[in-house]
């Protein structure tokens, strides 16, 4: 148990929680077979604690990004800690935080991969370990995947050698000194682990809070995506697709509740795999969608009465969450990969399929009868519509702030600006401050470089 908890202590970079907190966190979440793991059945249920393994993204980089607003109230109303977010100016903050808790799932999936190899795989139990260590990789890389889309720049082929990444923990053996890799290595990390992952998970599992090989065909259009990669993008959209492309009918009254003040299921037909964003810097009831977003639906798009409620003088609310909490949805979801395959075509010269994607998603998203395709010729125009509906279909999933960072690379200057009792403040493109400052514990615990400014 000893062993265990300072384990925990360290591998989330936890350095200043009191032992005794941890002591007593431990002795009421866990149970005898997960204190000691020792068969697969033991391991998968590490990977099944949903609250631990899927709920723990970080949503520091969605509250810094554009698409909510505060008014001054709401602003002061805040924690220190998250208004100096809001604003960027977030430098020096402590445990507990986002960082901490994507370093828990990092720990959970290490141990795991270390006591598989304990257990060993046989002709018997070869099913069930791949589906575990499968399942093991993929948390890991989407941890990595996150914490690199929050606390590092983008990636930048040139610079990718160079710029600071985060820490890759690679083992169970909390001895190991933490120290950053290159972004390079961090990508490099999350690609392998999700290859292997691909080879290893089933098809199908009994509950889409595990990964099967779709998510991670979704999980790498994502990482292609944050690389632009484009034409990989395509490669691994186009597999998910095969596989997975119901769509939600926003007019069916069986699939979207609209009395409802949460209209979707969690667990709907279009999601593959399950994760919410930690709800620590932006929860729903603080969203306040900034008004030029919510123009931006035409009258007869449904997602402008499910996506929101509107309380007048500029305050809208945001409820068009994959969750009916206030845990904001962040998994892998048909609507997003398909939007991802559309720009791959769009990008890759294949205008009209592109459009015609877009298209079967936006016939589910009007009024029955009222959606006019679109029709686009042009790849530029075609591509400027994509990025317009990709922002407005996939609100609040954690996405928007690797969007803003990568287009910036592409020289499409997106800022960000927010007012705060009479004072502006700016957020220029590809500022050094699109990577988020490591918790300052963390730097002084381990002297790793905290990014700069």
């Amino acid at each position: 148990m000893k062993k265990i908890k300072y384990y925990v202590f360290l591998l989330g970079l936890m350095m200043v929680i009191m032992a005794s907190s941890c002591k007593k966190f431990l002795e009421e979440k866990a149970n005898a077979s997960m204190v000691v793991p020792r068969t697969l059945e033991d391991l998968q249920r590490i990977l099944d604690n949903a609250q631990s393994m899927n709920a723990g993204l970080s949503s520091m980089s969605e509250a810094a990004s554009d698409n909510y607003m505060l008014t001054e109230t709401q602003f002061n109303s805040l924690q220190e800690v998250y208004r100096r977010n809001y604003i960027w100016d977030n430098d020096e903050y402590y445990y507990n935080n986002d960082w901490a808790k994507g370093y828990t799932v990092v720990y959970n999936s290490n141990l795991v991969i270390d006591l598989l190899k304990k257990i060993g795989r046989t002709a018997d139990n070869a099913q069930q370990y791949d589906q575990v260590l499968g399942s093991a990789l993929f948390f890991r890389a989407s941890q990595y995947l996150n914490l690199l889309w929050t606390y590092a720049k983008a990636y930048n082929e040139s610079t990718a050698d160079a710029d600071l990444g985060i820490v890759l923990r690679e083992s169970a053996d909390f001895n190991k000194k933490s120290v950053r890799s290159s972004v390079k290595q961090c990508y490099e990390r999350v690609e392998a682990d999700l290859l292997q992952a691909a080879e290893l998970l089933p098809n199908k599992t009994i509950h889409v809070n595990r990964p099967t090989k779709s998510s991670v065909y979704g999980m790498l259009a994502r990482y292609f995506l944050s690389k632009r990669s484009y034409v990989m993008v395509g490669q691994y959209s186009r597999l998910y697709l095969e596989n997975r492309s119901e769509l939600i009918d926003f007019n069916d009254d069986k699939q979207v509740n609209q009395n409802a003040t949460y209209p979707f299921e969690k667990f709907n037909k279009e999601i593959d795999f399950y994760q919410e964003l930690s709800v620590n810097y932006l929860a729903v009831s603080r969203a306040f969608v900034d008004p030029t977003v919510y123009n931006s639906y035409a009258g007869n798009d449904l997602r402008k009465v499910l996506y929101f409620k509107n309380n007048g003088a500029g305050i809208i609310n945001f409820k068009g969450n994959y969750n009916p909490a206030e845990g904001l949805f962040a998994g892998i979801a048909t609507d997003e990969v398909m939007l991802m395959q559309a720009e791959s075509l769009v990008r890759s010269g294949q205008v009209k399929d592109g459009i015609a994607l877009l298209n079967k998603l936006l016939s589910t998203r009007y009024k029955s009868g009222s959606f006019q395709p679109y029709e686009v010729s042009d790849p530029k125009s075609a591509l400027e519509l994509l990025l317009n509906e990709r922002r407005k279909e996939l609100l609040f999933r954690g996405l928007r702030w690797m969007d803003i960072k990568r287009l910036n690379l592409e020289e499409r200057n997106i800022s960000i600006v927010r007012s705060v009792a009479g004072q502006v403040y700016t957020l220029k493109p590809n500022e050094n401050r699109f990577a988020l400052p490591l918790p300052y514990d963390v730097i002084l615990e381990t002297g790793m470089p905290q990014n700069p400014k």
